[in-house]
C-alpha cells in the first residue's frame, strides 16, 4: 500500500477551518456563504471523498509523521490531513465533523509517535485497558467533544500523551527481548563455569603419568653410564 495514495476529492486545507477558529471568523463580504454552510459542504466532500477510497490513506499502524528527513510544516499538515481522513474512515462519528477539527485534537498525539491504530483505540479503551461500556457510533451529541474527551484520558496532568498501546507494545516487546538475551548470557556463562570445574577436576583426579626426562641426549647418556658404573662397583656384585 503507498503511503502517498491519492484520494480525490480532498478538500482544500482553506474550506476546513480549525476547531478554535470556527464560529468567530465574520466574512467581510455579507454575500460570502456563513461558515457553518462551508463547513457542512466541506464534511459531505469528505464523506463523498471516504466512499470512493480505494486505499488507506496513511497505514494504520505507522507512527504519523512524514517518511523523509527534514519534512517542511506543510509535509507535516499534509500527512496528518490524511491520518485524519483515515481516522474518519475508520471511526464514522467522526465524519459529522470537519477533518481540519480531528486534525486539531488529534495532533498531539500525532507528534507524539502515534498511529491511526492507537487514536482508534483509545476511543474504545481507557489507559487503564478498561473498554468503555458503549460503543462510539450511537448516543454522542457532541462528536468534537466527545473525540477531544476520549484523548484526553491518555495525556499526562501536564497535557502530554500517555505512551498509546503501540508504544507500550513496543517497549515491553524490546524488555522481553533484552531479558532473553541475558537469560541465554547467563545459562551461557554457567554451561562455560561447568566445563573448566569438569576439566579441572578431571585433571585433579586422573593419574599421574611418568613425568619424562626432558634432560639433553647427552646428559641422559652419562647419566646412564656413571649408573652403570656405580652398580657394577658395588660390594659382592658377582663378577
Amino acid at each position: 500500500m503507498p503511503v502517498g495514495a491519492e484520494l480525490a476529492p480532498i478538500p482544500s486545507e482553506v474550506s476546513c477551518p480549525p476547531p478554535h477558529a470556527r464560529g468567530t471568523a465574520v466574512p467581510e463580504d455579507p454575500d460570502a456563504p456563513d461558515p457553518a454552510d462551508r463547513a457542512g459542504a466541506q464534511r459531505r466532500e469528505v464523506r463523498t471523498a471516504l466512499a470512493r477510497r480505494s486505499a488507506p490513506l496513511w497505514p494504520a499502524h505507522a507512527p504519523v509523521r512524514p517518511p523523509a528527513a527534514g519534512a517542511t510544516r506543510r509535509d507535516r499538515q499534509h500527512v496528518h490531513r490524511r491520518a485524519g481522513l483515515e481516522l474518519q474512515h475508520h471511526a464514522l462519528v467522526l465524519r459529522r465533523i470537519t477533518t481540519a477539527y480531528v486534525v486539531d485534537v488529534a495532533r498531539p498525539c500525532f507528534e507524539a509517535g502515534w498511529s491511526v491504530a492507537d487514536v482508534l483505540h483509545a476511543l474504545d479503551w481507557t489507559p487503564q485497558g478498561v473498554r468503555y461500556p458503549h460503543d462510539s457510533v450511537t448516543g454522542i451529541e457532541n462528536p468534537g467533544a466527545w473525540f477531544a474527551a476520549r484523548l484526553r484520558t491518555w495525556t499526562h496532568q501536564d497535557g502530554t500523551p500517555m505512551r498509546s498501546i503501540g508504544q507500550r507494545a513496543a517497549v515491553e516487546a524490546e524488555q522481553r527481548r533484552a531479558e532473553a538475551l541475558a537469560a541465554a548470557e547467563r545459562h551461557a556463562d554457567r554451561r562455560r563455569a561447568g566445563t573448566d570445574a569438569g576439566a579441572d577436576e578431571a585433571a585433579a583426579t586422573a593419574p599421574q603419568a611418568a613425568d619424562p626426562d626432558r634432560r639433553p641426549f647427552r646428559e641422559r647418556w652419562a647419566a646412564q653410564i656413571a649408573a652403570g658404573r656405580a652398580e657394577a662397583s658395588r660390594p659382592g656384585r658377582e663378577r
